[in-house]
């Protein structure tokens, strides 16, 4: 396979990919599972994940970039009982640490559409963010964590071949 970086293909599929085998954020009526950026879905009740991403960068040595990135994001657990939140960040931790070594590709991939790729994990930092909170407006649990996955890209063409520059 023939390989080459581009720019700026960020991990978040693979960051939802790894949330997605959480058996507590399976939807009992078969949706989608309960993982999203940026804020819940309404209508979704605990136990439920979201992400904000913080940072997404790769590093640089004197000749330019390394290839090796790193993004970084804040992730809410979120459940019903503080003893369901305690469940939930066990779960997502443990699938968190699984990653590194994995390959994940990216939507597009499977699609046809827009440019394709895959993600090789070779690292992740996992850090409570927070102490646990109680949500009184709304009744729930919540506990913060900071997520930085480093990564390597890998585009894939169709020939199999780079193209000529």
């Amino acid at each position: 396979m023939s390989t080459r970086s581009y720019d700026r293909m960020s991990p978040e599929f693979a960051l939802v990919e790894a949330l997605r085998t959480v058996p507590a954020l399976q939807d009992p009526d078969g949706g989608e599972p309960k993982v999203a950026a940026m804020q819940p879905k309404k209508s979704w009740r605990a136990p439920f994940v979201f992400y904000i991403p913080q940072e997404d960068s790769e590093e640089r040595a004197l000749d330019g970039p390394t290839g090796l990135q790193s993004f970084a994001a804040t992730l809410h657990c979120v459940g019903g009982t503080h003893r369901g939140l305690q469940l939930l960040c066990q779960r997502c931790r443990k699938a968190l640490r699984e990653m590194p070594g994995s390959v994940y590709s990216t939507p597009e991939e499977d699609t046809g559409e827009g440019p394709k790729g895959r993600i090789l994990v070779e690292d992740l930092d996992l850090e409570q963010g927070s102490p646990d909170l109680y949500e009184a407006e709304v009744s729930l649990y919540r506990r913060i964590y900071t997520v930085r996955i480093h990564f390597q890209t890998e585009e894939v063409y169709e020939d199999e071949e780079v193209p000529s520059a």
